[in-house]
């Protein structure tokens, strides 16, 4: 088992502006340092987008807005572009 394997986290935003920083920042600050993540804002109305687009230039960050679709769809989205060995939902 590689003990250096590409982990993926993903979160599933709508209208969690208040929120989405703290997220984001969470991970970001990880001591293990082979990550992916993976920011789906869901159509939010809020100021979401403003946030996540400080991220934007971050190559470990992959961004998806679309119009709101649920929580069941931006799960298999963010499986399906995933790329880590093990992946898992922040929430």
């Amino acid at each position: 088992q590689n003990k250096n394997c590409l982990i993926t986290v993903y979160i599933t935003n709508h209208n969690y502006g208040k929120y989405i920083k703290q997220s984001i920042e969470s991970v970001l600050n990880q001591t293990y340092k082979n990550y992916e993540l993976i920011i789906i804002d869901d159509g939010s109305t809020d100021n979401s987008k403003n946030i996540i687009e400080k991220y934007s230039d971050n190559k470990k960050i992959k961004i998806i807005y679309q119009n709101n679709k649920g929580l069941t769809v931006s799960n298999n989205i963010a499986i399906k572009i995933s790329q880590g060995e093990y992946i898992t939902r922040l929430d």
